[in-house]
């Protein structure tokens, strides 16, 4: 198991060898972040305003 973690630590730190790499792959993720939190938080907006809606209707 340690030699699976160990192997995919080199893999990552081999890829991600130069500074500008990095700041790539963190930009990306940090985008990536931020998009799937719209996401989640658009949702829960609907959800509230459908339930809203329905106790409204009772």
């Amino acid at each position: 198991m340690l030699d699976i973690i160990n192997n995919v630590l080199n893999a990552i730190n081999y890829i991600l060898n130069t500074k500008t790499k990095r700041h790539i792959v963190g930009g990306a993720l940090i985008s990536t972040s931020m998009l799937l939190g719209g996401l989640a938080l658009t949702i829960m907006t609907i959800k509230n305003e459908k339930e809203e809606e329905v106790l409204d209707d009772e």
